[in-house]
């Protein structure tokens, strides 16, 4: 397998894991929500909330999307990976439909509608017009 293949199964890889963590993690956080009830800032409040497995699964989806996006934006421009996250909204709409139960009406479908068009308006990166700035510590130079 070549380095620009196994770079782009990377970057596949992480996008799957984005996507499906980002929404995860969202789900954990509404399932804590219902789970420990209204969050009034006291003690009992966060200790109800520290208990929570749900609230657990969302760090731990935090944190494993944040991985992710270290991978991602090694090789991606900011300004095309971060609009091709919102594909998780998409995503989220149609799970809380079917997990919820809660309403999708034409507006949030077509909401969801130009969430696509636009991530694909704005394109993938082109590799030769975004080349990556060098990093001071990846050239092993010290620039003091």
């Amino acid at each position: 397998m070549s380095a620009l293949s196994h770079s782009r199964t990377a970057v596949l890889a992480s996008w799957i894991v984005v996507l499906a963590l980002g929404a995860v993690c969202q789900i954990a956080l509404k399932y804590a929500g219902l789970e420990t009830g209204p969050f009034d800032f006291t003690s009992r409040a966060f200790l109800a909330a520290a208990s929570s497995v749900w609230l657990w699964i969302a760090v731990v989806c935090y944190v494993g999307e944040f991985i992710a996006w270290m991978v991602i934006l090694r090789d991606a421009s900011l300004s095309s990976a971060f609009p091709t996250g919102a594909i998780v909204l998409v995503v989220l709409l149609v799970a809380s439909r079917f997990l919820f139960d809660e309403p999708v009406g034409w507006l949030k479908l077509i909401g969801s509608a130009m969430i696509v068009c636009g991530v694909l308006l704005l394109g993938p990166d082109h590799p030769a017009a975004t080349p990556a700035p060098e990093s001071p510590l990846a050239s092993g130079r010290d620039r003091s």
